[in-house]
């Protein structure tokens, strides 16, 4: 309410409605706010209408001005709301065309965006689309040596930054190292070749499990 003092003591509206930040002029709050500060001070402190708007740089008519489309507005919303939550990818495009093309409201698409930044539809964040995975099938839990061995290859660098490879089989049941093999190149090939050493009749393992895969045998 200083504002309105300030203009009934003499002062220019101009200097009343802009605050001075750092000797820069700073423009207040948007018509509607002002409006409805203006009516406030009207209706709580008693100030004539026309001090009211020169303190808050509206004019008169912006004062006695009433909505006449506030239902249709509200139903507008309405809609708005249930179709960015029926149809999270829509944006206002495909809202503003269904609701003119399907529900056949004859309002332009200025005011729909006005509603549409009102309830802040415009701030709002579009989901992923996340790729579904297959979940992997459970190992399987071995009830006694040489029935489950899995196997895998490792990899490192040297010093001298030569990369070498490492091929590991274990058993599942006590976790026994059954072999290890390191060299600089293991092709795909080689894995039938390198794993019969370790690999005797007597303890041929029941199944090879490789990759969350297990192979019978």
């Amino acid at each position: 309410m200083d504002a309105v003092k300030r203009v009934e003591a003499g002062f220019a509206v101009p200097d009343i409605c802009r605050d001075r930040v750092g000797g820069a002029r700073k423009k207040v709050v948007r018509p509607s706010h002002r409006r409805e500060m203006a009516k406030r001070a009207v209706s709580e402190c008693g100030v004539c209408i026309r001090v009211a708007c020169q303190a808050f740089a509206i004019s008169e008519s912006c004062f006695r001005y009433e909505r006449k489309l506030d239902a249709e507005n509200t139903e507008v919303a309405n809609w708005l709301l249930r179709l960015t939550d029926n149809h999270r990818n829509w944006g206002f495009g495909l809202c503003y065309l269904y609701l003119r093309n399907i529900r056949g409201f004859k309002c332009n698409h200025k005011r729909v965006y006005r509603i549409y930044k009102e309830l802040e539809l415009n701030l709002r964040i579009k989901p992923r689309k996340r790729l579904v995975r297959d979940k992997p099938e459970a190992l399987t839990v071995p009830e006694g040596i040489n029935q489950v061995w899995s196997m895998d290859f490792m990899h490192d660098q040297l010093e001298d930054g030569r990369t070498f490879r490492l091929f590991h089989v274990i058993d599942d049941f006590n976790r026994e190292a059954i072999g290890m093999e390191v060299d600089f190149s293991l092709p795909s090939e080689w894995r039938e070749t390198a794993r019969e050493p370790h690999n005797p009749a007597p303890d041929a393992a029941a199944a090879l499990s490789f990759d969350f895969v297990t192979f019978e045998r």
